[in-house]
Formats: structure tokens, sequence, C-alpha cells
């Protein structure tokens, strides 16, 4: 049967329309696996980081620089990593140097568990003023830093609609701890895959280990963990911002051969870790020596 003009254009058109909508959907199937797999990426550095080295917990070198704020609940020390997060903590710096953090606010606080404070804010609500810094730059994640309790997070908004990712801003994340109750270390410690020595970081030092690789993390708070234990205790209205205002007073660069800790071992324990294998082995040998004679 011989199809006449019209009825060849409407069947041409049809196939054209059926074309569209198959090629659509194979684009969003390329869209979604490609999310998937960038997700799936994301979730090997946080969960399978095989090499991690805790630098958190080792002693700076003298020439290293630190963050210090005077706050209205006390002063706090900071080392800062250049060498993981160089683009922001540049940007940081500047900020500091210029003056910036002076008299800015705590504006948010989770204190059921005191697991963190958001601060740097030109306004007690957290809002843009005309004076907030809003610059955000890409996020800089690295397998040697991670939210431990202390630990200075950057806070910026969303980016990306599959494959979201926060970006860096002015405003900063104080990260305390939540709870490690015994359901919970178990939990830890059967994520599969996790890497054990990780684990059993966030579970002697604390922090918030959901916000792994989730945010920047650009510094590590070694003086005045007792301080910002009592910014995250603060009472909060039921927008979780202080009733009384907590402020930083300043914020200074300096280095850490300016301002080291009397007692370093007490803080920076991966400095003074010893390797139990050696020490046994060693007085193995003692005794057999010892034996001997």
């Amino acid at each position: 049967m011989k199809m006449n003009p019209n009825q060849r254009l409407k069947t041409s058109k049809n196939a054209m329309s059926v074309f569209k909508v198959c090629l659509v959907m194979i684009l969003l199937i390329a869209i979604m696996m490609l999310a998937i797999s960038c997700m799936g990426a994301q979730d090997d550095i946080a969960l399978n980081a095989r090499e991690v080295d805790l630098v958190q917990y080792k002693v700076p070198e003298d020439d290293t620089k630190v963050v210090v704020f005077e706050t209205t609940a006390g002063t706090m020390k900071a080392v800062l990593y250049e060498e993981y997060a160089p683009n922001y903590c540049e940007y940081f710096i500047d900020l500091v140097e210029s003056g910036y953090y002076n008299d800015t606010y705590y504006f948010l606080i989770e204190n059921e568990q005191k697991a963190y404070a958001f601060g740097g804010s030109k306004a007690n609500t957290g809002d843009d003023t005309d004076d907030t810094d809003k610059k955000q730059l890409e996020p800089e994640t690295s397998k040697n830093l991670w939210p431990f309790r202390g630990a200075l997070c950057t806070y910026g908004s969303e980016k990306g609609i599959f494959n979201k990712r926060n970006l860096t801003g002015s405003r900063i994340i104080f990260v305390n701890s939540v709870d490690f109750t015994e359901d919970f270390i178990e939990e830890m410690r059967d994520i599969e895959n996790a890497n054990e020595d990780l684990v059993e970081a966030f579970i002697a030092n604390g922090g918030v280990p959901n916000f792994s690789q989730q945010f920047t993390t650009f510094g590590q708070i070694y003086y005045g963990l007792d301080v910002l234990e009592t910014i995250c205790g603060t009472e909060v209205n039921d927008k979780k911002q202080p009733v009384d205002e907590i402020k930083i007073i300043s914020a200074t660069i300096s280095t850490y051969g300016e301002h080291k800790l009397e007692n370093e071992e007490e803080f920076f324990t991966e400095s003074f870790k010893t390797d139990d294998s050696s020490q046994t082995d060693s007085s193995s040998q003692t005794d057999s020596s010892s034996q001997q004679n």
C-alpha cells in the first residue's frame, strides 16, 4: 500500500520525534552514570583512603603559619595547612591580615551534642551584609585532612546538581565533636573498607565523621579546645543562634615557632608514637641477652 505525501511526511515527523526522545533519554542516562561515577569516587576518598598521613597530630615546623583567634570565650590557636589547601589558605590569610575577622560573630551552633559552631560572620544572624566578603572558591579536599575535633573547615554555598560540592567562603566551621557512643563506635568500626587508623583517630580524638571530604579542611586547633567546647555548649535560640553574643574579637597570623605548646606530646600524638613491634623486638633481644649473661 502506497502512502501519499502527507502520510509519508507524518510518518517521518513521528520517527524524528521518537529519535529525539531516545536521544534525550540516552543523554540523561549518560549524565546519571557520570554522576554516580563521581559520587562513587568521592566515597572512595572518604572510606577507602589507604595511605593516610594524620598531619593534624604531627608537630608542625616552626615556620608553619598559625592563626590566633581571640574570642569572647578565650584564645584558640590553629595550624594552617597551606600544602593541602593552598588556594583557600591564601584567601583566608589575606582576610585575616586585612582585619576582616575582627569583631565578627559566631552565628550558628549545634549545641545538642556540642558538635560544631559556625563563625566569622559580619552579622550575628549569619546573613550577608555590605561588608561580607562573598568570594567563593572551589573545594580543596585531601586524604590527609579530616574533620577531627578542633578542625577548621570553610563554609560556602553548594554547587552542582548531581555531583554536589561545598564551595569555600569567608565563614568558618569550628568542628568540635559528636557523641561517640558505644553504638556509634561499633558502627564506625563496621564501615566497609574503612581505613582502620583513620577510624581509630576519630574515636580517640573526636570530630564529626559525616563532614569527611564534604568541606574544605584548612586548619587544626591545637590550643584552646576547652574554649571551643565552651562556645559549642552555649545556650541557643530556636534558630540555633547564641542567646548571648559570642564574637571573634581579633584574628592574627603568626607561626608555630612563636606559639609552641609547652608539652607537644599532649596534642601532637602522631609525632610521639612508638612502633610497638620494634619495642617488642628490642625487649626480646634485651631479655635474651640478659639470659645469656
